[in-house]
Formats: structure tokens, C-alpha cells, sequence
């Protein structure tokens, strides 16, 4: 009982001569004096800020799933450079709708895997559909189309493709007879267009843009 005793007052006179000190250290400051140096906490130093990171140039040639711009498309007959790319996200799916500068002539590509089989189609713009609505099957430019999903998507643009901005649009996709595709996107008041046809998957040659090589 005595050693607790003793152990108790040693605490108490301990704790009451650092609160002197820390009165006496108070004093001294107010008077205009330096405070005891092992008193002050060390100097909190900031750190430069970190450079933004960028992404990494890609190794090797690319995929019909991530193209870029400045990546070239050879589709046998031409070369055509990616310009801008809309990527699409609905749920768990996501398609791309590239646009290709072949010099005389702009097109687009539409890449999307449907049950994991990758589908690509070359796509012009189109014009003069009807306004409102649209059904489940309609005839355009001579050719019928039925419809085979549409919905909402959010969509991002990297460059300019044919007047699609970022945000939310209503899409529809329809298919016809030898793999046509026509494709109708609603953003507000404006609706855009394209009609083409699916090509096979290795009729395309892909090749890396300058920009996007890994020095």
C-alpha cells in the first residue's frame, strides 16, 4: 500500500511541475522572450505537388477495342484515321462509334461485342427519317429494318464525332437483310443517323498512330 502511495505522489509532483513549466513557458512568451526550443513541434514542411499523371502510350499495335486517335483502319482499299471516338455505356455494355477522315471521304466505325462475339460495322451518316417515334420494324432508303434493342446510354466523346456530345442519349439499333444497320441516336431535340453494313472482323488491318506508340 505504501509503494502505490509513493507511486501516486511522484505522478502528481511530476504532472504539477510540467504544468509550471508550461506556465512559467506561457510567461515567457508573452514577455516577449524564446520559448524552450525542445518545446516547439518540428516545422511541418509541404511537399511540391505531384505532376498529373497521364496514360501511358500503349505497347504494341492496337484493338478493335481500344482505338485512339491518330490509330489507322485499313480496310483493304483505304486507310482510314480515328478522329474522334463516342463511347457508349449501358449497364454492363459498351460499344464504340469511331469517326475515320479518309481524305476525300469521312466515315464511321461501330465496334460492339454481342455474346462475346466482337461485331464491326462500316456506317455513313443518314438522312431524312421520319420525325417522332420510330417502330419496332421500318423501310428506309429502299431497305426494311427491324428493330433489335434500343434504349439509354451514356456516352462520352474524345474528339468530334459528328455533332455527339457527352451526356445521356436514347439510342435504337435495327438490322437488315445481309448485316444492314441502321443506327438512331435522340439527344433532346436533335436526332442523328447512320446506315451502313457490318464487315468481317478480319478484313481490317489496325496500325498504331505516331502519338500513340510507346518511345
Amino acid at each position: 500500500m505504501l509503494f502505490f502511495l509513493a507511486l501516486s505522489c511522484l505522478a502528481a509532483a511530476t504532472f504539477g511541475s510540467v504544468v509550471l513549466y508550461q506556465r512559467g513557458e506561457r510567461r515567457r512568451l508573452e514577455a516577449g522572450g524564446v520559448a524552450d526550443p525542445r518545446l516547439l513541434l518540428p516545422e511541418r514542411r509541404s511537399e511540391p505537388p505531384k505532376p498529373a499523371s497521364t496514360p501511358p502510350a500503349r505497347s504494341g499495335e492496337p484493338t478493335l477495342e481500344d482505338l485512339q486517335q491518330g490509330d489507322i483502319v485499313d480496310d483493304g482499299e483505304n486507310d482510314w484515321v480515328v478522329t474522334g471516338t463516342a463511347r457508349y455505356r449501358e449497364e454492363r455494355e459498351t460499344w464504340w462509334l469511331h469517326a475515320l477522315d479518309g481524305g476525300a471521304r469521312q466515315r464511321f466505325l461501330e465496334v460492339r461485342r454481342r455474346a462475346g462475339v466482337l461485331e464491326v460495322a462500316f456506317v455513313d451518316r443518314a438522312t431524312g427519317l421520319p420525325p417522332g417515334q420510330l417502330m419496332q420494324g421500318l423501310t428506309f432508303s429502299g431497305q426494311a429494318f427491324q428493330l433489335d434493342v434500343r434504349g439509354d446510354a451514356r456516352v462520352v466523346v474524345d474528339g468530334v464525332v459528328d455533332g455527339t456530345a457527352s451526356g445521356t442519349i436514347a439510342y435504337a439499333r435495327y438490322g437488315g437483310p445481309g448485316g444492314a444497320l441502321l443506327l438512331v441516336e435522340d439527344e433532346g431535340a436533335a436526332r442523328r443517323a447512320w446506315t451502313g453494313s457490318r464487315v468481317p472482323v478480319s478484313s481490317l488491318s489496325l496500325m498504331s498512330g505516331e502519338l500513340n506508340r510507346q518511345s
